[in-house]
């Protein structure tokens, strides 16, 4: 028998150096053979990086990816509820001279860029000349420089002037201290470099003037962990960076797993072929509650921001108005969302700052939008809901995503309530790519003209209202796909970015906030979510946030 357990025993090890893990053999009070806790991390998520390289990079699946391999000056602490800015590349905060344009950073020493190259003063001048080369600081044509980032708008002023001096925007002041340039005061400039478009990659590996390949590209940063390679719509292979300066990471090698079908992704997540995962169906909530072995963390509320989206250019204010009181939010909220997401009353979530709880958002109420349809001359308030839903008088097209139930199931919703309203809602599904596309203006012929209504949510890449209203509110944004234009707007919004006084800010805030919610209407406002995190039971460290940020590091593993 002694001898049989110490073959038994040669085996378990043999299999546990082979790779084959989870391996847990009992025979008796004589030997017990347990496999050693797995350093190997799984993320189960529905995208692959679109954008490898951080200056162009503007979606959730590109950004998880470039967090865990590259780093900023200063980055949002997910562990602190109010998600105060912390020093990561920076060595402590940095100190603004009198006029509000000059930012002196110490820089954090003993730290290593993936390639062995070190980290200085000289990789943050090169980081931000390469930012301001891809913003298109020095005003080159747009017609001769092809490569201006998609991005571009977060570094402009509202009068699309760059934020960054055009010729230095670092001053070298010795190895580890530097200085950042504005042209002028920039109110949100520390969140801003807190997203990843001013992260850093190493100069030794990267193209200056040239954006990084998503598909053969390797991005080098300074993170905890080594970008490996990505095989388009199947994995992100990456490996633990030794050298960190922060302590090795416990996990030796990441996946993130490419699996675009939402069924087949969390049904890995209960075959525990991931670790964890993004995008987690409320369906499947009861089920990962009831499993010991999985995770489901609830509460919070999230920050991001869900809306049906109307050109303003085809659809007037009237009708905006009207569509907006003649939509069922409830049946939204608890129905086809099952009480996972709350109501919204304009682009900023309760929790974020800059919130005025005092601005109110349209409610369903039929017969106020029957009124203001009445009001531009067509139906009468004594017709039946049949004479209404013949009326007709609008003809406009739903753009949505095919494969996402939720705005499938919106588009019958649209068509019933609507009807009620005389608008007559066209089904106008297609494929992800082509909807985005369009989303953000790229897709010809048309861009934004080609959508009329559609739904389509928006996350916070600073944490400054600014950020959120900006880019969805201002004509001078890329990513205004409603082609709002308000005068009055504007201006609060290039006057917000100079005030210093805080109650000052927050009146303007409140003036765009009221204007755009209870007067324009853009948007139907719709829906900001609750946080719902899923994850195997022996993962801890994890960072939950309002921002819905992932990072791996400092993530473990407590058992096998």
């Amino acid at each position: 028998m002694e001898k049989k357990n110490i073959a038994i025993l040669i085996l378990a090890v043999a299999l546990v150096a082979s790779g084959i893990g989870n391996i847990f053999l009992a025979f008796g009070p004589e030997i017990e053979v347990v496999a050693p806790v797995s350093r190997t991390f799984v993320v189960g998520t529905l995208e692959g990086p679109s954008d490898l390289d951080p200056i162009h990079s503007w979606d959730s699946g590109s950004n998880d990816i470039i967090e865990q391999v590259c780093e900023g000056l200063y980055q949002y602490n997910l562990s602190d509820p109010d998600l105060g800015i912390i020093p990561m590349l920076a060595e402590d905060y940095g100190t603004w001279d009198v006029t509000g344009k000059h930012l002196t950073v110490p820089l954090r020493v003993g730290v290593w860029f993936h390639d062995g190259t070190y980290f200085n003063a000289t990789s943050v001048q090169w980081t931000f000349e390469r930012i301001n080369y891809f913003i298109n600081a020095s005003g080159m044509p747009w017609i001769l420089n092809e490569t201006v980032s998609k991005i571009h708008s977060l570094y402009e002023f509202p009068n699309g002037t760059t934020i960054l001096d055009p010729v230095n925007p670092v001053t070298i002041n010795s190895e580890y201290s530097v200085t950042i340039n504005l042209r002028a005061p920039y109110a949100v400039f520390e969140p801003l470099i807190c997203y990843v478009t001013a992260y850093m990659l190493s100069p030794a590996s990267t193209p200056k003037f040239e954006l990084v390949s998503t598909a053969y590209g390797r991005i080098v940063g300074t993170g905890p962990f080594v970008y490996d390679y990505y095989v388009a719509d199947t994995e992100v292979k990456m490996h633990r960076w030794d050298r960190y300066w922060g302590g090795a990471a416990f996990f030796e090698d990441v996946t993130f797993a490419v699996i675009n079908d939402a069924t087949t992704r969390n049904n890995a997540m209960l075959g525990h072929t991931i670790d964890y995962l993004i995008g987690s169906m409320s369906s499947l909530f009861p089920t990962f509650d009831a499993d010991p072995t999985i995770t489901h963390r609830a509460g919070g509320r999230a920050l991001s921001y869900y809306y049906l989206g109307m050109n303003n250019n085809r659809i007037n204010r009237t009708w905006r108005q009207a569509i907006s009181w003649a939509i069922n939010y409830t049946y939204i909220t608890e129905e086809l969302q099952d009480g996972t997401v709350y109501r919204s009353n304009g682009p900023l979530a309760p929790d974020f700052p800059g919130y005025d709880p005092t601005v109110q958002a349209a409610t369903y109420n039929l017969t106020k939008a029957r009124e203001l349809v009445v009001s531009m001359g067509f139906g009468d308030m004594g017709w039946t809901d049949a004479q209404w839903e013949a009326g007709n008088f609008r003809t406009w097209n739903y753009t949505y995503n095919i494969g996402n139930d939720f705005r499938e199931d919106l588009l019958v919703l649209l068509q019933d309530n609507l009807a009620l309203i005389g608008i007559e809602i066209i089904d106008q599904g297609m494929s992800w790519a082509d909807f985005i596309y369009r989303a953000y203006g790229y897709m010809e012929p048309g861009g934004y003209d080609s959508l009329m209504i559609y739904w389509i949510g928006w996350g916070p890449d600073y944490l400054s209202p600014f950020n959120m209203i900006a880019p969805l509110f201002s004509n001078k944004s890329a990513s205004n796909a409603a082609q709002y234009w308000n005068h009055n707007v504007e201006t609060w919004l290039a006057e917000v970015l100079t005030e210093t006084n805080a109650a000052a800010r927050q009146v303007l805030y409140s003036n765009i906030l009221r204007q755009i919610v209870e007067v324009d209407m853009p948007h139907a406002f719709g829906y900001h979510p609750y946080q719902h995190s899923v994850h195997s039971a022996n993962i801890a460290g994890v960072s939950y946030n309002a921002m819905g940020s992932f990072y791996v590091y400092p993530m473990y593993r407590t058992g096998p």
